[in-house]
């Protein structure tokens, strides 16, 4: 197994710089309650340029894994605090259901979510056919939501 591993990391292809975006968070209100950037910290040294925010797209050299992305993002203040791993699945071919869908490939993108923290879960979002002579489909989300199957306090992760 560990052998396996290392062969996987190995094939890892080197980051380029394409491949990656780095940022600050800046401020905003919600709700009239204001939420101060980066810059108006006052822990921050002025004109810090220090990233907050970074996201990369990694690629595995190898047959099994080829052509497709793993997004890493993590940052500072971001809207929600989680830990998660997020398979989206590729578009089949010769789609049957393209004209009644639209062009919304976020919506019509079949993922599979795994929550490690807070709230931890599984879920599928699958796009089924809405019943009846029609063809048009619906998002649809199979979820397991661990504290609301098992009512007894789950340790963190």
């Amino acid at each position: 197994m560990v052998s396996t591993q290392v062969k996987v990391l190995r094939s890892m292809r080197p980051l380029q710089l394409e491949n990656v975006v780095i940022g600050q968070y800046k401020g905003h209100s919600k709700g009239g309650k204001s939420f101060p950037g980066n810059a108006n910290d006052p822990t921050v040294p002025k004109g810090s340029l220090t990233p907050t925010f970074a996201a990369a797209a990694l690629f595995i050299d190898n047959a099994r894994w080829d052509g497709v992305p793993f997004l890493m993002k993590a940052g500072k203040a971001l809207h929600t605090k989680r830990a998660e791993i997020r398979v989206q699945f590729r578009h089949v071919p010769g789609n049957l259901f393209k004209r009644n869908f639209g062009t919304d490939l976020g919506k019509a993108t079949k993922e599979l979510v795994l929550r490690v923290q807070p709230d931890e879960a599984i879920y599928l979002k699958i796009n089924n056919k809405v019943p009846g002579l029609g063809m048009r489909l619906d998002r649809s989300d199979l979820n397991l939501l661990y504290k609301a199957r098992y009512p007894r306090e789950i340790p963190d992760a």
